[in-house]
C-alpha cells in the first residue's frame, strides 16, 4: 500500500489474550469466534493491514481450539497483508520481574511464533504498555528494530518532550545507553475509538475527535492499539454491559470504510511505518519521578500487578522461589514456560475465582522465628535510659538507638562505615516549621490502613524490649497485640549489617494497605537519589529533581500511585554522598519498596517503605500476609 505524503497515515493494532483474567477457558472458543476471525476478515475483505499482537501462549491456545484461524493468519503474513506484533511467550511484566525471566519469555514467544507462523515478529508490543529504562535493553539484546509503547504518559511525565514527536516513530533511550525505534500507541486514541464501537459516540463524533487529535504535520497516527476481546464480547468484569452484544464489528467495518475512503487517511502496515523514522536525538523514556511508564490512567500503575489482586503478594513470592530453582538447576523450556505463564498479569487482577482455585495456591503460614537466650559479649555495649525509655547498642560497626515507646522504631542508625554520624532514624515533631508536617516521622514501624474497618493500625506503642540471639548474633525484639492480629518485631546485628523483620501471627490479609520498613534519612539539606533493578540486567539509578511521594493515593479506590520493581530484592537510598542499601530474599516475601521526596522550606523529608498490600479495583478479600524481613547496610554515593 502505498504512502500519500499529502494525508495522514493511520494503524491499528489489535492486543489478542486468551489469558485474559476475566475469561475462562470455557469461553475461548466464543472469544477466537466472535472477537478474533473478524479481525481476520477485516483483513481480507476491507484490505485495511491490521497488526496482530498476540503472546506464544495465546497463539497455542488458538491452535489447540481453531488450527484454522492460525493457517489463515500464516497465510495472510505470507502474502504481506498484516503485521505480527510480538509479546512474549506471555503477558508478563517486564519491570516487575527478574531480567532473565524477561529474557526467556521473549526467547519462547519467538520460538512458538516460528514454529506456528514461520515468522520472527521485529517489532513487540510492550506488555500492558509497562516499561522501564532497562526493559528497552533487554528488547535490543532480542534483536528487536522497535517497541509499541503508549504516548500519553511518558509525554506527561516528560517536560522536554513536545508534541510533534507524536507525529512520526522516534528514538528512545535505554539504560545502557543503547537506542530503540518506536512506534507510539495512543490511550485516548483507543478509548475514543472503543466508545464509538460501544456506541457511546457517533462516527461523526469519533471522526471529530481524529480530525482534532491529528496535527497538519502528523505523519503516522494510532487509531487503535489495545484489546481485541472487548467487540462483540464482554469479559467477566464488564458487569453493567448488556448480555446480548453484537453488531460491533460492522461498526468497526463501517468506520474503517469511512477512513479507508477519506482522503485525509491512508491505512500503512505497521512495519512501514519504520520507513518513516528519522534519525534524532533520543527521547528519554523515565525519569527519577516517573520511573516506570504504564498504561493509561493513574490507577494503572504497577501495584495492581505486585501487591493486590486475589493474592498478588503471595503469586509474586512462590513465582520468585520457582526462579530460584531454576536458576540452580539445568531447566528444560517447558519449565520456563510455566513459569513465565505464573508470572502472567492476567492472574493478579481480576482472575475469576475458577482461574484462581485452579492454581493450587496453598494457604501460607509463616513460622515464628526461633530465639535462644542472650550470653553477654564484651564487645557489644547495651545502655538503656529508663527516662526516655531508649536502648542504645553500639557495637565496632553499629550504633543503633531504638525507641520503647514507640514500637522499637530506630531513633538513630549510624555506621563505622560512615564515621558512625546517623543515617536513618526518626525526625521529631517540630523539626519541619511547617503544621503540615508537624508530626514524627519514624523509622522501621508498621501502618496498616484498613478500608472495610475505617482505622489505621500501627505498631507505635509502648513496648518492653527483650534480648535474645540467633547463630551467635544479638537479637532485640518486642511482642505487641494489634488490632490486626499479634506482631513479632526483631533486629539482629551481624558486623555492619542490621537485620530486621516483622512475624505476624495472623496470615490473612486484612484489605487494607499494609507498610512497613519505614527508612527516614536524617541529613535534610538535599534530595534522595536510589539505584535498583528494574527487569533489566543492570541497576537504574536515579537522582529525584521533584516532589514525588509513590504512596499518594489516587482515589479513595486506589491507595497508591506507583512502586518500584526492585527484582533482585535489593535498593540503594541515600542524598549527597552518603546512603544504604537495603536487601531482602523475594522469595520469602515479594515486598515492593516506594520512595517520597518532599520539600519543606529550604529542607527536604526523603523516605523509602515497603508495601504488603495496596488496594484498587482489583483488591480481593482472602490473600495471604506473608511475613517480611530485611537487612540495612552502609554505602557510598552513587558516583
Amino acid at each position: 500500500m502505498p504512502i500519500y505524503t499529502q494525508s495522514h497515515n493511520i494503524y491499528a493494532i489489535f492486543h489478542l489474550n486468551l489469558a485474559f483474567s476475566s475469561i475462562d477457558s470455557s469461553d475461548h472458543r466464543r472469544v477466537i469466534e466472535d472477537c478474533y476471525w473478524p479481525i481476520l476478515q477485516t483483513i481480507v475483505n476491507e484490505g485495511i493491514p491490521i497488526g496482530i499482537e498476540l503472546t506464544g501462549y495465546t497463539l497455542e491456545c488458538i491452535q489447540a481450539i481453531d488450527p484454522n484461524w492460525v493457517s489463515k493468519l500464516k497465510f495472510l503474513l505470507k502474502d504481506d497483508r498484516c503485521d505480527l506484533i510480538a509479546s512474549g511467550y506471555s503477558q508478563i511484566i517486564g519491570p516487575l520481574i527478574p531480567a532473565t525471566v524477561n529474557q526467556e519469555n521473549l526467547r519462547l514467544g519467538q520460538q512458538s511464533y516460528q514454529n506456528l507462523l514461520g515468522a520472527t515478529p521485529r517489532i513487540a508490543y510492550l506488555n500492558e504498555q509497562t516499561v522501564s529504562a532497562s526493559i528497552l535493553d533487554i528488547y535490543i539484546d532480542a534483536g528487536f528494530e522497535a517497541v509499541v509503547i503508549e504516548w500519553d504518559n511518558p509525554y506527561s511525565n516528560s517536560p522536554d518532550w513536545q508534541l510533534k514527536m507524536l507525529n512520526r516513530p522516534q528514538s528512545l533511550l535505554s539504560a545502557s545507553g543503547r537506542q530503540i525505534k518506536v512506534i507510539w500507541n495512543h490511550a485516548t486514541a483507543f478509548q475514543r475509538f472503543q466508545r464509538y464501537v460501544h456506541s457511546e459516540l457517533t462516527i461523526g463524533d469519533y471522526s471529530d475527535y481524529l480530525e482534532q487529535a491529528i496535527q497538519p504535520d502528523t505523519l503516522a497516527f494510532p487509531v487503535y492499539g489495545s484489546d481485541a476481546e472487548v467487540f462483540d464480547f464482554r469479559p467477566g468484569r464488564y458487569h453493567t454491559e448488556e448480555v446480548q452484544i453484537r453488531g460491533e464489528w460492522e461498526r468497526i467495518t463501517q468506520l474503517f470504510k469511512a477512513l479507508e475512503t477519506n482522503k485525509k487517511y491512508n491505512w500503512i502496515k505497521i512495519s512501514k511505518l519504520l520507513s518513516l523514522w528519522r534519525q534524532d536525538s533520543p527521547l528519554k523514556l523515565t525519569n527519577a519521578e516517573h520511573p516506570v511508564a504504564v498504561k493509561k490512567q493513574a490507577k494503572y500503575n504497577i501495584c495492581r500487578w505486585g501487591l493486590s489482586g486475589r493474592n498478588d503478594l503471595l503469586l509474586n513470592t512462590l513465582c520468585y522461589q520457582r526462579f530460584k530453582e531454576l536458576n540452580d538447576q539445568k531447566s528444560g523450556d517447558e519449565e520456563w514456560r510455566n513459569l513465565c505463564r505464573l508470572w502472567a498479569s492476567d492472574l493478579r487482577t481480576h482472575l475469576t475465582q475458577i482461574r484462581y482455585e485452579a492454581l493450587h495456591i496453598k494457604s501460607h503460614r509463616s513460622n515464628e522465628p526461633i530465639f535462644t537466650p542472650w550470653e553477654h559479649k564484651a564487645e557489644i555495649r547495651i545502655q538503656y535510659d529508663n527516662e526516655r525509655r531508649r536502648l542504645q547498642i553500639n557495637t565496632q560497626e553499629i550504633a543503633l538507638t531504638l525507641n520503647c515507646n514507640r514500637g522499637l522504631a530506630i531513633d538513630s542508625l549510624a555506621f563505622s562505615s560512615h564515621d558512625f554520624v546517623p543515617i536513618t532514624g526518626t525526625l521529631p515533631q517540630g523539626y519541619f516549621d511547617h503544621i503540615n508536617h508537624g508530626v514524627d516521622f519514624y523509622t522501621n514501624h508498621l501502618l496498616i490502613e484498613r478500608f472495610l474497618n475505617r482505622d489505621r493500625v500501627t505498631d507505635l506503642n509502648r513496648v518492653n524490649y527483650e534480648l535474645a540471639q540467633q547463630d551467635g548474633g544479638l537479637i532485640i525484639y518486642c511482642r505487641q497485640s494489634l488490632k490486626s492480629g499479634l506482631l513479632l518485631k526483631w533486629y539482629r546485628l551481624n558486623g555492619e549489617i542490621l537485620h530486621t523483620g516483622f512475624h505476624f501471627e495472623d496470615t490473612l490479609r486484612p484489605e487494607a494497605s499494609i507498610r512497613l520498613g519505614f527508612l527516614t534519612l536524617l541529613d535534610c539539606e538535599a534530595r534522595a537519589w536510589y539505584q535498583t533493578h528494574l527487569g533489566g540486567i543492570d541497576a537504574e539509578s536515579f537522582q529525584i529533581s521533584q516532589d514525588m511521594d509513590q504512596g499518594a493515593p489516587i482515589s479513595s479506590i486506589v491507595s497508591s500511585t506507583s512502586a518500584l520493581g526492585a527484582t533482585d530484592g535489593s535498593i540503594s537510598f541515600g542524598n549527597k554522598n552518603r546512603g544504604v542499601q537495603v536487601s531482602w530474599d523475594p522469595a520469602l516475601c515479594a515486598a515492593l519498596p516506594m520512595i517520597s521526596s518532599k520539600q519543606i522550606g529550604s529542607q527536604y523529608l526523603n523516605r523509602l517503605w515497603f508495601s504488603l498490600a495496596e488496594a484498587d479495583e482489583t483488591l480481593k478479600s482472602g490473600g495471604s500476609l506473608l511475613d517480611f524481613e530485611f537487612c540495612i547496610t552502609p554505602r557510598e554515593s552513587l558516583v
